[in-house]
């Protein structure tokens, strides 16, 4: 009898363990779903899964600009090694109230220049002479750079980077993201004063760079 009372104390033990496991392990399960359930009603309109798509780069293979809005940070666009102001313009899905806007760096250097429109400009001039939406800094390879900002109605979404100097291989864009939420009361309020700025258009004048 002692040798079965011994022997049974040994089965409480990792039997005990698998039962305080199994109790934790719902609760871990849980905290992503908690996650993705406050960013539910958060759309990337930018996306080529939402509709959007890219109707202008300032060089590179204009066959490869899909890949700055493919989901998938493994792709990126890049741009000539010459262009110290590189540029593309996305057309979202859908002309709605715009409150951050995100970059994922394929290489290193400069700042972005952001500008939310709702027609597109007639060259690309016409950016420069108008102030950006936002500006995104401290930019680092494969990391996600945001900048938010009050909502702003939305057709197209301009991004304009600066370098200080020509890089051996050119900038790459390996993800771009612009996003709006599920229409909340408050963003619709806000967008009264916050209108993007209407440019001064001729005849659309943006010709893509040919591959």
């Amino acid at each position: 009898m002692r040798f079965l009372r011994t022997r049974w104390s040994r089965l409480l033990l990792p039997m005990g363990l698998i039962g305080l496991s199994l109790n934790i392990s719902p609760t871990r399960a849980a905290e992503p779903s908690n996650q993705a359930a406050v960013e539910a009603d958060e759309v990337d309109l930018a996306k080529v899964q939402s509709g959007g798509r890219i109707v202008f780069v300032s060089s590179g293979p204009r066959h490869r600009s899909f890949h700055a809005i493919d989901n998938d940070r493994r792709t990126a666009f890049p741009f000539s090694n010459e262009d110290l102001h590189p540029m593309l313009i996305v057309e979202l899905s859908g002309n709605q109230p715009v409150y951050r806007v995100s970059v994922v760096p394929g290489s290193q250097g400069g700042q972005v220049d952001v500008y939310l429109l709702n027609e597109l400009p007639g060259n690309s001039g016409d950016l420069a002479a108008i102030k950006p939406t936002a500006t995104i800094v401290d930019l680092v390879v494969g990391r996600e750079a945001a900048v938010e900002f009050a909502p702003q109605r939305a057709r197209y979404a301009a991004l304009r980077w600066t370098q200080n100097k020509p890089l051996i291989t050119g900038t790459e864009v390996a993800e771009i993201a612009v996003f709006t939420k599920g229409d909340p009361p408050q963003i619709a309020d806000a967008l009264a004063a916050t209108e993007p700025p209407k440019l001064a258009l001729g005849p659309p004048a943006l010709t893509p760079v040919s591959p």
